[in-house]
């Protein structure tokens, strides 16, 4: 089977053949045809058309390599430029064909498709419309069902129009005539492109100045060629028009979107440089503490987060452990985790109540949370004298603990909302008791939510079979051997959500 790279070289290939293709035709076919017999402005159109064509092969396939362009906004663009497209090639071919009887049927038919082509282009700007802005609202399959049946409508009176004459008529000489309702074969153009506009103007706010220029180009100059195409005889400027258009929105958006990923780029750069450098990441942690050993790891996702972990000393017998993962991505995201560190790391040394040490942490960070983030918290004080713990846990995961006498099991003891949510929450506490030999595992929902390419999630179930599998591995080898299940499982499949883990083996005095 071919890999990602064969592939795109073999549908890059393929779309080449195919669109090169048609326009070596129409260029051949031209020749066979003959220019001597067309009119100036047949001519003038035919050259635009091969041009418009040339374009959109190159459009699409830039469209099809530009891998920050995927989804079903693009899909749809991608769509617009065939259709367009094939509303080129067949206005060059009529054009060519024009007054040839014994081309007359084909012409009937190949003015048939590219009458087509017009309704077909503003129904995609509507779904590209839509998808761009990522429109939800309760009316929208309403909307979607009348910009649907109002193209069918417009594709049937197109079809009876072989019969019946209602838009044009190519007569026994093969002599293409507009007829009196030409005017109403773009009524459904020009209304849902109007619509289309009118949406995005009631969106503005989401857009540049030269992405609405971009867009409304797209949408008022086919629409001014189209008057000028009922009102001159002979003069069809509408394909080449919609394609360059096309290529123009494009090009704005796409230029607009690159400068925004590079932003964003550069911010997931500076965030996953705050993370990384705050957390702790001497192992072991004072080696000549014999009663425990540890160890973590935060692996990022691509959007990083704001996953930490941490371990200190609170006295010289008292051992503080803490994993928490912060709602949100980027800078705000890994600021919020600074910040959050910082408070329950200072409170745990001030204090020595930990729900209500938990409870003022929790109100300090509601307070200037402009950002409306909030932090999911497992917060545990053990005594290393006696095995004695209290935790508190702030709607995070529950940890895994493994006694002497058995393996890991999930301990779903009391929980409290996540921090910074509402002020003056209430935080209870969870008392443990650890024998030498003991293990606590706690992690983030990066673990237990990594997904395969079959958007199954790697869930509890198998996170305890791994733990289970070695129960007396070191916390590095037990960290390690979860990673690679995780990897092993997703199967290359790219996460977005940061994996991080803290193990703790207890030994007692």
């Amino acid at each position: 089977m071919p890999n990602t790279t064969e592939r795109q070289i073999l549908d890059t290939a393929i779309r080449t053949v195919i669109f090169l293709s048609l326009a070596v035709f129409v260029s051949q076919f031209a020749y066979h045809v003959g220019f001597e017999n067309l009119k100036p402005r047949y001519i003038i159109n035919f050259t635009l058309d091969v041009f418009g064509m040339v374009v959109g092969y190159i459009l699409l396939i830039g469209l099809f390599l530009d891998k920050r362009k995927k989804g079903n906004a693009s899909k749809v663009l991608a769509w617009l430029i065939v259709v367009a497209y094939i509303g080129l090639f067949a206005d060059a071919i009529e054009y060519l064909i024009d007054g040839i009887a014994e081309y007359r049927s084909i012409n009937i038919w190949i003015t048939t498709l590219y009458y087509m082509t017009i309704p077909a282009e503003g129904l995609l700007f509507w779904h590209y419309t839509i998808g761009y802005l990522r429109i939800k609202n309760s009316r929208l399959p309403k909307l979607n069902l009348l910009a649907t049946a109002g193209f069918v409508l417009a594709a049937f009176v197109r079809l009876l129009n072989v019969k019946y004459g209602f838009y044009f008529t190519i007569d026994e000489k093969g002599v293409y005539t507009r007829s009196s309702l030409y005017g109403f074969s773009k009524a459904y153009f020009i209304a849902i492109i109007s619509f289309s506009l009118f949406l995005i103007l009631t969106r503005r706010k989401q857009f540049s100045v030269v992405q609405l220029i971009s867009v409304f180009l797209y949408g008022f100059a086919p629409a001014v060629v189209l008057v000028i195409a009922i009102l001159v005889n002979g003069l069809s400027l509408t394909p080449i028009t919609t394609m360059i258009v096309t290529l123009f929105m494009y090009c704005t958006l796409n230029v607009t979107q690159g400068r925004e990923d590079a932003v964003a780029e550069n911010e997931i750069t500076i965030a996953s440089s705050i993370q990384e450098n705050v957390l702790p990441k001497t192992f072991p942690y004072l080696p000549e503490r014999k009663e425990f050993e540890l160890y973590a790891v935060m692996k990022p996702a691509k959007e990083v987060g704001g996953d930490f972990y941490d371990f200190f000393m609170v006295d010289n017998n008292h051992l503080a452990l803490v994993i928490a993962d912060v709602s949100g991505k980027g800078i705000p995201a890994a600021l919020f985790m600074m910040t959050s560190r910082t408070l329950i790391k200072n409170s745990l040394q001030a204090k020595s109540d930990l729900s209500e040490i938990v409870g003022d942490i929790n109100n300090k960070l509601c307070e200037g949370n402009v950002q409306d983030l909030f932090v999911t918290a497992w917060i545990s004080v053990i005594d290393l004298t006696t095995g004695k713990g209290m935790a508190v846990n702030a709607g995070h995961e529950y940890p895994m603990i493994k006694h002497l006498d058995g393996g890991f099991t999930s301990v779903e003891g009391k929980h409290g909302i996540a921090l910074a949510m509402f002020e003056e929450a209430l935080y209870p506490t969870e008392e443990f008791t650890l024998s030498s030999g003991d293990r606590i595992f706690v992690y983030t929902d990066g673990v237990t939510e990594a997904m395969n390419i079959d958007d199954e999630m790697f869930g509890k179930d198998r996170l305890l079979a791994v733990l289970n599998k070695d129960l007396t591995a070191s916390p590095k080898t037990a960290i390690e051997d979860v990673l690679a299940a995780i990897n092993a499982f997703a199967h290359g499949k790219e996460q977005f959500d940061d994996t991080t883990m803290l193990y703790m083996v207890y030994n007692g005095l």
